[in-house]
């Protein structure tokens, strides 16, 4: 009997994983001042649950920048979805984090900001509740 083969097709974008230097520190910061749930973690790596199957993941190695990382420049950044992005932000003002201004669009609202090593992350909030409503959609996508 023949068997149907794989085609190496994408099937999800299951997370991020984010090298990190100092973590305990982080997994503070994920947890208590991102409001990531925790799933599991060993000495050197901790799973952070993001919902609907994804998982932001920190892993020790990386190195801390007293600076934040300039993400521009090339590079990764997880984005976060968020249902309310004014309160995200004051969460992240009561800690004393990092960010840039709020960028406004006619799809959504975001805000980029940064961990204590450094870490770029963004913060976004749709305008839309599902997808397909979005009015610069490509067809077909």
């Amino acid at each position: 009997m023949a068997s149907i083969q794989a085609l190496g097709s994408v099937s999800k974008v299951r997370g991020a994983l984010i090298f990190v230097e100092d973590i305990e520190t982080e997994l503070a910061f994920y947890r208590d001042v991102i409001g990531l749930r925790l799933l599991y973690r060993t000495p050197r790596f901790v799973r952070f649950d993001a919902t609907q199957g994804t998982s932001l993941s920190l892993i020790a190695g990386g190195t801390a920048s007293p600076e934040p990382k300039d993400f521009r420049r090339g590079g990764i950044v997880p984005e976060v979805i968020v249902d309310n992005l004014e309160l995200a932000m004051r969460r992240l003002a009561d800690a004393g984090v990092r960010n840039e201004a709020i960028v406004r669009t006619a799809w959504g609202q975001f805000c980029f900001f940064w961990d204590p090593e450094g870490n770029p992350i963004q913060f976004y909030e749709s305008a839309f509740v599902r997808p397909d409503a979005d009015p610069e959609r490509v067809a077909g996508s």
